[in-house]
């Protein structure tokens, strides 16, 4: 898979959805995606890639902007 982009991968998922929702049906798949989304940012953070105080931060600075 050497030389993969974004897009390919957006294929790729997008394929195993629509095959995971033709066999399991709408509803496993959506909760398997959502749990597959949140597996995600657990282990982003778990290996200090996913920043909360920084996401703090730009929360409280975007409420602030245009007043």
């Amino acid at each position: 898979m050497n030389g993969w982009t974004n897009k390919h991968y957006g294929a790729l998922i997008g394929v195993v959805l629509i095959v995971l929702i033709s066999i399991l049906g709408i509803g496993p798949t959506a909760l398997a995606a959502i749990f597959g989304v949140i597996g995600y940012f657990v282990g982003s953070y778990l290996d200090g890639e996913f920043d909360l105080e920084d996401i703090r931060e730009r929360a409280q600075n975007r409420g602030g902007q245009g007043r």
